[in-house]
């Protein structure tokens, strides 16, 4: 047995299927809006990455050509690489969902889309977007969602929420609003010359329309989400920071930071790494990170300046 779920959302039913594919992976969501199906999963590393200062996460969207009813012939019989849309697409999907990701996570995770038909009345990028969402919210990966998307067109000066094909093509607006519940956290846009006010009434509009589509993925997590699984912290040490500042004072960091000039600053930080290792010198674990530690000092100073008076 499977879980269905189903809304209106804008004027067609979106239905969200769970457990009824992909079943190893750590959330799978198969997406029908109107005639448009996706697949999306979520999976993750059971262990963080060695080595590594950034956190993983790979975002893929795939097209295929059987998807809208084409049989590649003649020399190209496979798909080939991903295509400029394709890769668009994947980055939008990135770039909302990456921050609601804890900041010290080092697991792989991979967001895997697969549009399986295309219905030309309804996007399939839309459709992925939100899959991938309520694929990662119900999944056992850290996640601090959920977050929604929906993409506004303007055509004869009304306003369409989640427009087909030909609408976003040839309308004077194309809008992508990604909002968490708290606030809008992405908006991709291009326009033909619309008015600002226009431009603020679209993104509130979305925004609406995302708080709707927030409660449908919390109301789907509360019945077959899994609960987030614990992690390997890689955050620098609190106790860490806290000796940093006892041997280099906030003040001359702030001193070593704002020269103009590159070459005063980098003799000014390898100074204040010399003095951190000689100190640190018997802690090899702190050793290890120092670099990195130094470097979020740095970042921390210089975001304290800027909203000081820089």
């Amino acid at each position: 047995m499977y879980n269905n779920f189903t809304m209106e959302l804008a004027g067609r039913t979106l239905s969200v299927d769970i457990n009824r594919v992909g079943k190893q992976a750590n959330g799978c969501a198969l997406m029908k809006y109107g005639d448009t199906t996706v697949l999306s999963t979520a999976t993750a590393s059971e262990k963080p990455r060695d080595g590594i200062d950034f956190f993983p996460l790979s975002v893929e969207y795939e097209e295929k050509a059987y998807a809208v009813g084409k049989i590649p012939g003649g020399f190209n019989k496979r798909e080939g690489k991903a295509s400029e849309n394709a890769i668009l697409t994947s980055r939008v999907i990135d770039r909302p969902m990456r921050p609601l990701f804890p900041k010290d996570y080092r697991n792989d995770v991979t967001l895997n889309n697969m549009v399986m038909s295309v219905d030309p009345e309804c996007r399939p990028e839309l459709v992925a977007m939100l899959g991938a969402s309520i694929s990662t919210c119900i999944s056992d990966i850290p996640f601090d969602g959920p977050c929604a998307m929906t993409q506004v067109g303007l055509v004869n000066g009304e306003f369409i929420i989640n427009p087909s094909q030909q609408q976003w093509k040839e309308g004077d607006l194309q809008m992508t609003v990604a909002s968490t519940k708290e606030k809008v956290i992405m908006i991709e846009a291009g326009a033909k010359e619309v008015p600002e006010d226009k431009v603020l009434e679209a993104i509130y509009k979305a925004h609406d329309v995302n708080q709707t589509v927030i409660a449908f993925i919390e109301k789907i997590v509360a019945e077959v989400g899994k609960p987030k699984h614990e992690y390997t912290s890689c955050a620098i040490p609190q106790e860490m920071f806290d000796a940093m500042k006892a041997i280099v004072t906030p003040e001359e960091m702030e001193t070593a930071v704002f020269t103009d000039e590159k070459q005063v600053r980098e003799e000014n930080i390898r100074q204040i790494t010399e003095r951190l290792e000689e100190a640190f010198a018997d802690n090899e674990e702190w050793l290890a990170i120092l670099g990195e530690a130094i470097y979020q000092y740095e970042k921390k100073t210089v975001r304290k300046m800027i909203l000081k008076d820089h």
